[in-house]
């Protein structure tokens, strides 16, 4: 199985149905749609690829979409944003945060960063604020439709209550990352080297996703 730790997978198959354009029929075609981005290194790139991929998507994806669209608004700053990365547990040592704000036409994009460190184990935590559009987040839902499990690990969509996401592992390595989208606004990403895969998501614990939740909610 392929690795893609630091990175966003957006590999789907995606069904496009000839009457329906929904993705629950088992007789329709299939398209296969691949890019691997990493949206923290070079954030404008994977903007453009994102943007992209949605146009290439067109309409077929209609169950993915929330029933009431947000508008898009304002990110929030990074410099505000970094509040949101939690503090280290017992036994971690925080390095510094990193943030920036990225723009590209009509998207912007802020996110911040920090890794975590406690001996040989490293865990990376992102956090992006997508700001609502939805070029950006809806290429990211289709990926939860797709999942794949193997002797050297798993790469699969998954739900942490009404939270989709992505969850990523290889044995051999300990690697592994956490993707949720929260309130189809902020991508919290988890990635992991030399831990355990139960460790990515006590360190979702430590989120406040509530409180991603209410910013600009007033």
């Amino acid at each position: 199985m392929k690795p893609i730790v630091n990175k966003l997978l957006l590999s789907i198959a995606v069904n496009t149905l000839m009457f329906t354009s929904n993705f629950n029929s088992l007789n329709s075609s299939n398209t296969q749609i691949e890019a691997e981005l990493d949206i923290y290194q070079d954030s404008l790139q994977a903007i453009q690829k994102i943007i992209e991929l949605v146009k290439n998507i067109g309409n077929n994806h209609q169950k993915t979409e929330p029933k009431e669209p947000k508008e898009s608004v304002e990110p929030i700053s990074f410099q505000e944003f970094m509040k949101y990365l939690p503090d280290p547990p017992p036994g971690w040592d925080a390095q510094e945060p990193k943030g920036n704000t990225t723009s590209f036409g009509d998207y912007r994009v802020s996110q911040v960063k920090q890794t975590y460190i406690n001996d040989n184990k490293k865990i990376t935590i992102s956090i992006f604020d997508w700001a609502f559009n939805s070029a950006l987040y809806t290429p990211f839902l289709l990926t939860t439709e797709f999942s794949q499990e193997s002797t050297e690990g798993y790469n699969r969509g998954i739900k942490i209550g009404d939270i989709p996401g992505r969850e990523e592992y290889t044995y051999a390595e300990q690697d592994g990352s956490l993707n949720l989208l929260v309130n189809s606004r902020f991508l919290v990403q988890i990635e992991g080297s030399n831990i355990e895969n139960a460790e990515l998501r006590d360190w979702w614990e430590l989120i406040d996703e509530g409180a991603l939740t209410k910013i600009n909610s007033e």
